[in-house]
């Protein structure tokens, strides 16, 4: 397994997008059963659970121009890409785990939980939300007031205008305003079903998307969310 999979790191350090389709192809089956092995709670009996930590590792290789994967290729000696891999995906797991509407974090006082989906479902009704019911409608506040201001853009200064604009005024790439600007009706729905306690194959449906397109979409908005300082802010 590790010398073609090495090859295909290889090509996609040296060619990027180009090469990337291959790669991920080859290592979804291997992440799959990787994932399926994740000690994660109540999440470990959900369908969906390995295909989610699987979105969230191929998420991490391409971010930042494929990053992880240009550190990998550098290593001298060679890691063995097997454990290399597990790490990861034991790390996403645990990411997934802690973004779940069920998993609360454990403080100096007490142990970390698992909580009823109906106390922070925006389909609730709470008293006083707690911090992780505030953190998620600000999230989403946040998230609806970008898309509010490239679509104003985007009207006012055209496409390429909009994308230069909002690119230096916020100092971040230009790709994840790019995708803001055409797809900003669609993060804003996704975001609100996600943080409501919707699986991706019931956005899917009440969208009339595809699962592959509700899992890029909610990995597009948490590249957005970290480049503009919400990095521990993600649905």
């Amino acid at each position: 397994m590790d010398e073609p999979l090495w090859q295909l790191f290889q090509a996609v350090a040296r060619a990027g997008d180009g090469a990337w389709p291959a790669l991920a192809a080859a290592l979804d089956p291997v992440l799959v059963a990787l994932a399926k092995k994740q000690p994660i709670g109540r999440l470990r009996h959900g369908d969906d659970s390995p295909r989610e930590i699987v979105a969230r590792v191929l998420a991490r290789l391409h971010k930042r121009e494929y990053e992880a994967i240009r550190k990998l290729c550098g290593i001298s000696p060679r890691p063995e890409l097997g454990a290399w891999l597990r790490v990861l995906v034991r790390r996403s797991a645990i990411d997934y785990m802690r973004e779940s509407p069920e998993f609360e974090r454990g403080t100096a006082q007490r142990e970390p939980r698992w909580i009823s989906l109906a106390t922070l479902s925006s389909r609730a009704a709470v008293a006083q939300p707690d911090t992780l019911a505030e953190k998620r409608e600000q999230v989403l506040a946040f998230v609806r007031d970008a898309v509010a201001l490239a679509a104003a853009e985007l009207r006012d200064h055209g496409r390429d205008g909009a994308i230069s604009r909002l690119a230096l005024a916020w100092r971040i790439e230009r790709a994840h305003v790019r995708r803001l600007v055409t797809r900003g009706e669609q993060y804003s729905t996704v975001l609100a079903a996600v943080l409501g306690g919707a699986s991706y194959p019931e956005i899917a449906a009440q969208l009339g998307l595809s699962r592959r397109e509700v899992e890029l979409t909610v990995r597009y908005i948490e590249d957005l969310l970290a480049a503009r300082g919400f990095a521990d802010a993600t649905p």
